[in-house]
C-alpha cells in the first residue's frame, strides 16, 4: 500500500493483496478510488446530508491528521482532497458556509504548523496578508459590524489568507517530485465527482441552448466558471504528472481522464479553464528543453492530446453545438472585465494609500457594473492601496525565489505549472476558489535534484544499498 500512504486517510478498507491474484495494480486502486467518487458525487447530488456529512469527515480527518501525525507530508494530500472537494460541495449544496473548502484548509495547516513548533521562513508569507490588513477598517467603517461587513471581509480575505497560510506551510516542505503523485490523485478524486455531475446533466438535460453564454447544464448546474476551473486543474495535475513521473503505471488511465475532464470544460463554455490549462501547461512544458527525454515525452503527450482533439473530439463537439463551439472560444471579447479592471485602477489612483476597503470597490465604481471584482490584481489594488501593491511584490518575490532555488527543470517545471495556473486563475477570476491557494503554496515546496529520487526509486526496486 506505499502508493496510497499518502492519499486521503478515510474509512474506506485497506485494498490488499488477494492470495490467489497477488497484489492489486496501482492502476486498478486508482480506478476503483475514480468510481468510489463518481458514485459518491451522484449520492451527495440526491442527498444534501451526504455532501454535508463528507464535508465534515474530510475536515475531522484533516484536523486528526494535523494533530497526531509525525510526517507533516501526509497532511498535503487532504488539502489537496479539499481543493478538488470544494466546488463539489458547493455543488451539491453541503450544509457549510461557501467558504468553507478555504477556512479548513486555514484551520488544519495552522494547526500543523503549532504542532510544527520551530518555523522556518515565515517572514514575507505572514507579511503578504498582514499588509492589507489595514483596509478592512474601511469596510467596518462602512457598514459596522454588521453581517454585510464580515461577508464582504471574507469573501474578499479569505482567499489572501488562505494563500498566506499555504505559502507558509509549504515553504517547511522538502520533497522528492515522485511524490507528486501521492498529492495529484487525491486532489483529482473529487475532481472527477465534479465531472460526474456536469456529465450527468449534459446527458439527462431535454435541452441545451449553446450560445455565446457559459452554459449551466453542462457545469452540472452550477457556476460554469469555477467547475471549469477545477476541471482544467484535474487535466493539468494529470498531464504534468503524465510527463515528469518515471512511472509507466496508470500513464494511459491518467491521460484518458485528462482528455475527459477536457472535453466536458469545453462544453461549459466557459473558457477560463481551458485558457488556465493551456497556458500553465505550455510554459511548463517549455522548462523541460533542458531534459531531452522528458521534453520529447511532454511533446508526444501534447501532440497525441492534440491530435485527439482536432481530429475526433472538437468535430463532434461543433456538431453537437450547432457550431457555437468554435464562436464561442474564437471569441476574444473581454470589455465587461476590462471595464471593471479601468474602474479598480481608477480607484486605486484616488485612494492609493488604503484603498476604499475589501469588497467596496463595487461601491465606488462608476459607470460599470455592480458585481464583485473579476482580476484579483487590480482588486487588491483598489480596495487595499499601497497594501495592495506590497502584497503583489511580495508575492512575486516568494514566486521568483521558489523558482530560482528549484535544483532541476523538472521541479522547475511544476513549479512554473502550477504558479501559473494560479496567476491566470486569479486573473479572470479572482480568489473565488482555494485551489489557488494550494498551487501557490505547492509551488513553495523545497524540491530535491530529480536525478536522487531516481536512485533511490531504483535501489527500491533492486534491493541493493545506495552508496553514500
Amino acid at each position: 500500500m506505499n502508493n496510497l500512504k499518502y492519499q486521503l486517510q478515510s474509512s474506506l478498507p485497506q485494498l490488499s493483496a488477494h492470495p490467489r491474484f497477488g497484489p492489486i495494480s496501482k492502476s486498478i486502486k486508482i480506478l476503483l478510488m475514480v468510481l468510489l467518487h463518481i458514485l459518491l458525487a451522484l449520492t451527495m447530488r440526491s442527498y444534501k446530508l451526504v455532501s454535508t456529512l463528507h464535508a465534515m469527515v474530510v475536515l475531522a480527518i484533516g484536523v486528526y491528521t494535523a494533530l497526531t501525525s509525525e510526517d507533516i507530508k501526509k497532511i498535503i494530500p487532504i488539502i489537496g482532497y479539499i481543493t478538488g472537494a470544494e466546488v463539489l460541495w458547493r455543488m451539491t449544496k453541503a450544509g457549510v458556509f461557501w467558504e468553507f473548502g478555504k477556512y479548513a484548509t486555514i484551520a488544519i495547516l495552522i494547526l500543523a504548523l503549532l504542532k510544527m513548533g520551530k518555523i522556518k521562513r515565515a517572514g514575507l508569507p505572514l507579511l503578504f496578508f498582514i499588509v492589507l490588513i489595514p483596509s478592512v477598517a474601511l469596510t467596518v467603517g462602512a457598514f459596522g459590524w454588521s453581517e454585510r461587513a464580515r461577508e464582504l471581509i471574507s469573501f474578499n480575505l479569505s482567499g489572501p489568507l488562505a494563500t498566506s497560510v499555504c505559502i507558509l506551510f509549504f515553504s517547511q516542505i522538502k520533497a522528492a517530485l515522485n511524490e507528486n503523485k501521492n498529492w495529484v490523485w487525491p486532489t483529482v478524486y473529487p475532481i472527477i465527482g465534479v465531472l460526474t455531475l456536469a456529465i450527468f446533466s449534459t446527458i439527462t438535460a431535454t435541452t441545451i441552448n449553446f450560445g455565446g453564454e457559459s452554459v449551466f447544464v453542462t457545469s452540472g448546474g452550477f457556476g460554469p466558471n469555477q467547475v471549469s476551473a477545477v476541471l482544467g486543474l484535474g487535466a493539468l495535475l494529470l498531464v504534468l504528472l503524465t510527463v515528469t513521473d518515471d512511472q509507466r503505471e496508470g500513464r494511459f488511465l491518467a491521460m484518458g481522464l485528462a482528455l475527459v475532464l477536457l472535453v466536458q470544460s469545453f462544453l461549459t463554455f466557459s473558457r477560463g479553464g481551458l485558457y488556465n490549462f493551456a497556458i500553465a501547461l505550455i510554459i511548463s512544458i517549455f522548462h523541460l528543453l533542458a531534459k531531452p527525454n522528458r521534453f520529447v515525452r511532454s511533446i508526444f503527450t501534447l501532440s497525441l492530446l492534440l491530435l485527439l482533439m482536432i481530429a475526433f473530439i472538437l468535430p463532434q463537439l461543433e456538431q453537437l453545438t450547432g457550431g457555437m463551439l468554435s464562436k464561442r472560444f474564437s471569441d476574444t471579447d473581454v470589455s465587461s472585465r476590462k471595464a471593471l479592471v479601468k474602474a479598480d485602477f481608477q480607484i486605486f489612483s484616488e485612494n492609493p494609500t488604503f484603498g476604499v476597503g475589501p469588497g467596496m470597490a463595487m461601491y465606488f465604481r462608476r459607470g460599470t457594473v455592480f458585481a464583485a471584482a473579476h482580476t484579483e490584481f487590480s482588486r487588491i489594488l483598489a480596495e487595499h492601496g499601497s497594501g495592495g501593491v506590497l502584497a503583489l511584490f511580495i508575492l512575486m518575490l516568494l514566486l521568483l525565489r521558489s523558482f530560482f532555488k528549484t535544483p532541476d527543470a523538472v521541479s522547475r517545471a511544476w513549479v512554473v505549472g502550477l504558479a501559473t495556473w494560479s496567476l491566470v486563475e486569479m486573473g479572470h477570476a479572482a480568489m473565488r476558489i482555494v485551489a489557488i491557494s494550494f498551487l501557490l503554496g505547492w509551488a513553495m515546496i523545497t524540491w530535491e535534484k530529480t536525478e536522487n529520487t531516481t536512485m533511490v526509486d531504483q535501489a527500491k526496486k533492486t534491493s541493493l544499498p545506495l552508496n553514500k
